[in-house]
């Protein structure tokens, strides 16, 4: 195919230089938007919008492409789509089918959120420029059908960067290897496993100004995986899929990507395969199915970035359905090897992108309908349970809040209990949160809601179970630790509906006076309970700012209110009001007193905190920059070379080893890259551990760095999981249960049973230390999947091991998963104010 022939409008060769696709050349972000932004003044179907700026500042684009006509009139589109998308509101069938026929079919397509996935960023230049400048009756006919979103990139900012380390790679033996560094921030490859927690910038500017603002009938979620399977992979999705996705959307689905692929395989494109390897479980990625509409997926092969690679057909390798050899009923054209360059990547995402809006556009009165339908479906709702109920007596007040403002973000209704009411024979207080059945977007907040267990899916009888695409629970209350009630029945109560900011107000849970205000803030000394994790957030501003801080080593009683070990009491602060930015709801936390309360206390400093950073990138690592900068935590990153300096412990207090396989950690990459970052800790690395723990230093690991840490300290520890077959022993992302010893300070604040996210951890057998989490004497199983829970009765899941003067903090569980576990946030935190603590003292 060629790009852009017979043309008016600048073509992208001719804009950048070189042909899309070719060998060894990347279109940079700033070429993009140019371009983007050149044809929006050039063309009348082309609308390109800046709709904020990503993570690291770069402009974050929405281009709209469609007729002149439909383009003019995008006001009338969208207010359509948003009628439709709330069947409430429209009087009768009549006046929806008005609707519909006005309607147009909205396509969605998002491009290359994994940044390293090149290809369809690239491929988003020909396709506007085709178009925006093609007079054909097929073209016309889709444009006057369709209104297309695009996302060019869903991460600009990772674009930027593999651009830049890819040509450093040129003409190297190592050209075209994937950057030694995370190509998102904070998220790496999990930037599309933000789709319900919304913590990132992109995920809530691409949610705000396309998916909620549009409600898009399609999402095209374009993608490349590995280069030694299938050319691409396309709906249907492998089971399961998440038992709350309407019965239409998921036929809708299997229609349109089998449709897509047909038209790919009728132009001669090889080895274009469905129903292989993705699943469409977890709502991670899969928001458009809880919002009326389909999300599609397309998984190209990779190259080495731009430099082509060379397959021969015996290197093709089969996977979880996948079998790019052989001609079966889902990958009816194999593919026979060859040379596969990122100008074939760019044409299999075309194909696939103009397919989707081909087919949409001839289906448009079928998908408004069936999305219309979709709407009709949630609102008239009988299915269990009837309303979740989030009263205001919670642990963690912020956490609540917090989870309110997801469900708020993702379109969910929310309502105040007025006063008292009773359902399912509990007794509920007034200013109770209820979301109640019957609204568009029940499914979602179900989803996100319920406990449930995975299904058991085995890959024969009696064999091993298969693996799930991703983790197995998602349950926002338990991963949250937030008290919430699932409503069976119907009930009476008087409720008003909650705007965004109402809803999502930690103020209306906080157990204390919500009058303390700026005049409570002007206090010499505060008491500030252990519960919230909003309170380090407070803690270390007053740190930062050189104010008095202890904590309680025991409970405590202060003007007649009652605090529980763990709690931080503040002396000498002069009054925060002024001095220190503390947010209101933050703010709330303070609880002035007139004295310092006589007290057993830890005098606690500000810890100084150093972060493993492997030059293997650990996704986990950049979420714990994430959620350290988040709550005020100050920490340096510390790379192999750092770490092998030595002298830790004239410079840190703790150092947090991130999950992360323990051979990356200790061995790195091979020769393959540049010597720079060549190579792991090592046995030089290892020893710079040792001292810095035997020292008297706090190192903090979990999991992956778990393993590492017992094995190459020589830990008195065992992972009693470590070897056994997934048969008998597996829990792939699943919440369990795990009871805490709250009289330690790696536990203060924390309830006694507590869920943490087992993503295939360790469970430990402590020889020497401080068992402080272990799991109990029956299935710990909360939500998900759990194989053979026997294996983990009354074994260790946190620990403190003493090594010389110093310990080591083993976690067998993901203490802030995606920063979405913030039920167990605190163990981090204290694990880290413990590092920077003295001996505990009485007054």
């Amino acid at each position: 195919m060629t790009f852009g022939e017979n043309s008016s409008l600048p073509t992208p060769a001719q804009h950048l230089g070189f042909e899309v696709g070719a060998d060894r050349r990347l279109a940079g972000w700033g070429q993009i938007v140019e371009y983007l932004e050149r044809l929006d003044r050039a063309s009348e179907r082309v609308k390109t919008l800046e709709i904020g700026r990503s993570t690291e500042g770069n402009p974050f684009l929405l281009t709209i492409i469609s007729s002149a006509s439909n383009i003019a009139n995008l006001d009338k589109h969208q207010r359509i789509q948003k009628r439709l998308a709330d069947p409430r509101g429209i009087a009768d069938e009549a006046e929806a089918e008005r609707l519909i026929a006005q309607s147009r079919a909205v396509v969605a397509v998002m491009c290359s959120i994994h940044a390293t996935e090149v290809g369809a960023t690239q491929m988003s230049l020909p396709l506007t420029h085709h178009l925006a400048s093609a007079d054909t009756d097929e073209v016309n006919r889709v444009l006057d059908n369709a209104i297309l979103l695009l996302i060019p990139c869903m991460n600009p900012d990772g674009l930027i960067k593999v651009k830049r380390w890819y040509e450093s790679t040129l003409g190297e033996e190592y050209e075209g290897v994937m950057p030694p560094f995370l190509y998102h921030k904070y998220t790496g490859h999990d930037n599309n496993r933000d789709w319900f927690m919304f913590t990132q910038r992109e995920t809530r500017l691409a949610v705000k100004h396309c998916l909620n603002a549009w409600h898009p009938h399609v999402l095209l979620d374009m993608h490349q995986t590995r280069h030694n399977g299938s050319r691409m992979i396309l709906p249907p999705f492998v089971d399961p899929v998440g038992p709350n996705v309407n019965a239409i959307i998921q036929a809708e689905i299997a229609m349109l990507g089998t449709a897509i692929a047909a038209d790919m395989t009728a132009q001669g494109k090889a080895g274009v395969a469905v129903n292989a390897v993705y699943d469409a479980y977890s709502p991670n990625r899969t928001y458009q199915h809880y919002h009326g509409g389909l999300r599609l997926l397309s998984e190209a092969a990779g190259a080495r970035i731009a430099t082509p690679i060379e397959i021969a057909e015996r290197d093709l390798q089969s996977d979880r359905g996948e079998t790019p050899t052989q001609r079966t009923w889902n990958h009816p054209l194999p593919w026979r090897g060859g040379v596969w360059r990122l100008r074939d990547i760019v044409e299999y995402d075309f194909a696939a992108a103009y397919a989707c809006l081909r087919h949409a556009g001839r289906l448009r009165d079928t998908l408004a309908r069936n999305f219309y339908r979709v709407g009709v479906n949630a609102v008239n709702a009988d299915d269990a349970p009837y309303a979740f109920v989030v009263p205001p007596q919670q642990h963690d007040a912020h956490a609540a809040a917090e989870l309110l403002g997801v469900l708020r973000t993702g379109l969910v209704e929310i309502h105040e209990a007025a006063e008292a009411f009773r359902a399912d024979g509990e007794l509920f207080a007034a200013g109770s949160r209820v979301i109640l059945r019957g609204q568009p977007y029940w499914a979602y907040a179900k989803t996100l809601m319920e406990q449930r267990k995975y299904p058991e899916l085995r890959t024969y009888e009696g064999g091993p179970p298969k693996k799930p695409y991703d983790v197995t629970s998602h349950c926002l209350p338990i991963q949250m630790g937030v008290n919430a009630y699932t409503i069976g029945g119907r009930f009476a109560a008087k409720l008003r509906p909650l705007g965004d900011a109402e809803a999502g107000s930690a103020a209306f849970a906080v157990h204390t006076k919500a009058s303390r205000g700026a005049a409570a803030r002007k206090s010499n000394a505060y008491v500030i309970a252990p519960e919230s994790n909003a309170a380090a957030r407070v803690v270390n501003r007053l740190l930062a700012a050189g104010a008095t801080v202890y904590r309680s080593a025991e409970p405590i009683e202060v003007e007649g209110a009652a605090y529980r070990r763990g709690a931080f009491v503040v002396g000498d602060a002069g009054g925060v009001g002024d001095d220190i930015d503390i947010e209101e709801d933050d703010a709330l936390l303070l609880n002035a007193v007139e004295t310092t309360p006589q007290m057993a206390r830890y005098a606690l400093g500000k810890p100084r905190i150093g972060v493993y950073k492997s030059y293997v990138p650990a996704i986990e690592e950049g979420w714990t920059r994430f959620v350290l900068e988040e709550y005020g935590f100050e920490y340096t990153s510390l790379t192999d070379g750092d770490v092998r300096e030595g002298d830790l412990g004239e410079r840190f207090d703790a150092i947090v080893l991130p999950h992360q396989r323990a051979h990356h950690i200790h061995r790195g990459h091979g020769a393959y890259y540049h010597p720079d970052y060549a190579g792991g800790l090592g046995a030089e690395g290892l020893e710079r551990l040792r001292e810095f723990v035997e020292r008297g230093g706090t190192l903090i690991a979990w999991d992956g760095a778990a393993r590492y840490a017992i094995r190459r300290l020589e830990l008195p520890v065992r992972d009693v999981v470590a070897d056994l077959p997934r048969s008998g022993f597996y829990a792939p992302g699943s919440l369990l249960g795990v009871l805490l010893d709250t009289t330690h300070p790696l536990a203060y604040g924390m309830p006694s049973l507590a869920a943490v996210m087992f993503y295939d951890s360790p469970a430990f057998d402590i020889r020497r230390g401080r068992v402080v989490g272990k799991y109990p004497l029956r299935n710990p199983l909360f939500s998900g999947l759990l194989i053979g829970p026997e294996k983990l009765y009354n074994r260790a899941a946190l620990a403190s091991v003493p090594l010389g003067k110093g310990e080591v903090v083993l976690m067998g569980f993901r203490p802030h998963f995606r920063a979405q576990a913030r039920g167990a946030y605190k163990l981090l935190f204290n694990a880290l104010y413990g590092s920077a603590q003295t001996d505990c003292k009485r007054d």
